[in-house]
């Protein structure tokens, strides 16, 4: 069986993405072109059995001038600094960020797509993307 190019993997990843998070596409591809290196520093990515694990990031505030917030995401759960992940215990966009950020990752580094069915904790619902 013949993987798709790259970029296919990416738009099936997003557009699988937006079907778990229950959210629009148009919100997930906003967050997708956020992340630059003047936005978004990858502080580190983890790996386990030759494959991506997990990633720890720092992201950019998109309203609140000179604040960084940082996210960490795994296979077992996400944690972000920001008040509406910190106490909300909302999926924030920069855990969405940090799962985008972490696919890519594994795409590059290993060429494995992210499985967005293992991760139960993005599944819950009564969570919404806020900053």
């Amino acid at each position: 069986m013949q993987q798709q190019p790259f970029d296919g993997r990416v738009k099936n990843f997003l557009l699988n993405l937006a079907r778990v998070l229950n959210m629009r596409i148009e919100k997930v591809l906003e967050l997708y072109l956020y992340v630059s290196p003047e936005t978004v520093k990858i502080v580190e990515v983890v790996e386990r059995g030759g494959g991506v694990v997990g990633v720890r990031l720092a992201v950019r505030s998109a309203r609140r001038q000179d604040t960084w917030y940082y996210v960490a995401v795994g296979k077992y759960g996400a944690k972000c600094t920001c008040e509406g992940n910190t106490l909300g215990g909302k999926i924030c966009r920069h855990i969405i960020i940090g799962v985008i950020t972490w696919n890519m990752a594994s795409l590059l580094k290993h060429g494995k797509e992210l499985d967005l069915s293992q991760l139960t904790w993005l599944r819950i619902s009564e969570r919404e993307a806020s900053e």
